[in-house]
């Protein structure tokens, strides 16, 4: 058998070397060429397609982990190259509401929605007290509804397509799951087991860890076409075995968090609302107060408890299935299934 001389090998081996660095340099190049690309792959309903001329700027950024504080992954934004059907919104709320009980029945949820004529606003709820997630998301460790979300996600679909102008209702500290998952972001008692309301776990607000989760959520909802969102059960429960200490009251601690919300999406398209909100804070001109569970004969008193608004016409919204006339004054969203009370 004859032998390699040295001189070859030596050759051999620094042309090996130099093989692998061509192919080394040229599949870094491949994949920051991908990563390129990536930036203007959009996705429509016929499927992703690359479009050279969109803008790939972002319109809202999270926040970057600052004080040690484990932050929720970003999810990745999803643009959508369709463009975008709500048109110019009216000054005026009128529509219907989409309950979490209405969604046990995706079906009949979409065959409601496909009965209306735009435009109008649509609001939906979109993440339960338990934590559970009523459409797709792509949050890290975030759980869906036990439901067909195919068909969530498909009403969603036809109400973006259709012109409707889409509010997502979110609840806010009631969650169930994050609490688990983040048991230092959670209302506790003196044990320090978490404190149980209504059924349900409760985040801390004052966690920047529960903010930045809030803001998360409210981006990606804007990425499915939502232009606001209603944070829900807006308040720090009144339980008295709850273990916490702040510089803050209670009430401080609520209104920080609404004005850390309404700050970070000033310059968006977003508009953040509040749902039965217990503290007292301002809102900015686009932002609503959403109320529920009033009855005609409580219209005065509800009103008068949000007398700090400067524009309570346009500023109110409530949820009600009653045509009683002392609603009229105001913005109304009732129930798309249920039958109207009278």
């Amino acid at each position: 058998m004859r032998s390699i001389s040295y001189r070859t090998r030596t050759r051999l081996q620094r042309g090996g070397k130099i093989a692998l660095a061509v192919l080394g340099a040229l599949l870094l190049v491949l994949i920051l060429f991908a990563v390129y690309l990536g930036r203007f792959v959009v996705y429509t309903p016929e499927g992703a397609r690359l479009d050279f001329g969109r803008n790939t700027a972002r319109d809202v950024e999270l926040p970057g982990q600052d004080g040690g504080s484990a932050l929720p992954p970003e999810s990745v934004p999803i643009e959508y190259a369709d463009p975008d059907p709500r048109g110019q919104e009216s000054s005026r709320i009128s529509g219907f509401y989409i309950d979490l009980d209405m969604l046990q029945d995706p079906e009949a949820v979409l065959e409601g929605v496909r009965e209306l004529t735009p435009p109008c606003t649509v609001m939906i709820d979109l993440k339960g007290g338990n934590g559970s997630f009523y459409y797709s998301t792509a949050i890290d460790g975030a759980q869906t509804a036990e439901i067909d979300i195919s068909k969530v996600d498909e009403v969603i679909s036809y109400l973006r397509s259709r012109g409707f102008t889409m509010v997502a209702r979110v609840r806010t500290f009631q969650d169930t799951n994050f609490a688990l998952n983040h048991i230092n972001s959670s209302l506790r008692i003196a044990s320090g087991a978490l404190w149980v309301g209504n059924g349900f776990y409760w985040l801390d607000p004052g966690s920047e860890t529960v903010v930045a989760y809030l803001k998360q959520i409210a981006r990606e909802l804007a990425e499915k076409g939502f232009k606001e969102i209603v944070f829900d059960d807006f308040r720090f429960p009144n339980g008295t075995q709850i273990e916490y200490s702040s510089d803050k009251t209670r009430t401080e601690l609520i209104a920080g968090v609404a004005t850390d919300l309404l700050n970070f999406f000033a310059s968006s398209n977003i508009t953040i609302s509040f749902g039965n909100p217990a503290s007292d804070f301002s809102l900015s001109g686009s932002s609503h107060i959403y109320i529920s569970g009033v009855t005609g004969s409580g219209v005065s008193a509800a009103v008068k408890s949000y007398a700090r608004l400067e524009d309570l016409q346009n500023q109110l919204v409530f949820l009600t299935g009653s045509k009683d006339k002392r609603f009229d004054e105001y913005q109304v969203l009732r129930p798309l299934l249920s039958s109207v009370i009278q």
